[in-house]
């Protein structure tokens, strides 16, 4: 009787931790508008994310804490082409470290599906006037006074440079 209780203990707790029947990560992470994009194009990018439903069903959280995820997502044509990229700024503190987010722009390549680019702590992309190839260069903040600056180079977004954010903030680079 006693390894039936334990069993019984278990079978419990387990479907306490398990996402609700039902929950939705890309509903989830797309809740304020999906743009164009598939439902297939959704799940797509959702699990390129690395994230996880929660035990509730109802937010996001990381897989490696399984602490809650904040979620922004923006749906911008940044080249003109007609086609949209998507912006995903997300994380916490356990995998995005001081920056406290990290940044996934997704862009589509030439047989139209999605590729992440960025994919690092940072909490804001910030487009600039300077542009490669049709996109913009985007500064990427986060914690410091130096924030690096990324460039397109016709198939991804490359380190270009670092830009102060106060006299002498990139001066120990």
């Amino acid at each position: 009787m006693k390894h039936a209780l334990s069993f019984a203990a278990l079978a419990i707790a387990l479907a306490a931790a398990a996402p609700a029947a039902g929950a939705d990560g890309p509903g989830l992470l797309f809740a304020s508008g999906a743009g164009k994009l598939t439902a297939s194009e959704q799940r797509e990018i959702f699990a390129a994310l690395g994230l996880n439903v929660a035990a509730d069903g109802k937010s996001l959280v990381d897989s490696a804490c399984e602490q809650p995820v904040g979620v922004q997502v923006e749906h911008r044509d940044m080249n003109g082409d007609g086609k949209e990229e998507v912006l995903v700024i997300y994380g916490n503190s356990c995998m995005s470290g001081m920056a406290g987010a990290s940044v996934a722009l997704f862009i589509q390549d030439a047989a139209g599906k999605y590729q992440m680019n960025l994919g690092f702590p940072g909490a804001s992309a910030d487009p600039k006037a300077e542009k490669s190839k049709g996109y913009p260069d985007l500064l990427i903040g986060g914690p410091g006074f130096c924030f690096p600056v990324w460039r397109w180079n016709g198939k991804a977004y490359d380190l270009h440079r670092q830009e102060p954010q106060e006299p002498g903030g990139c001066d120990e680079r």
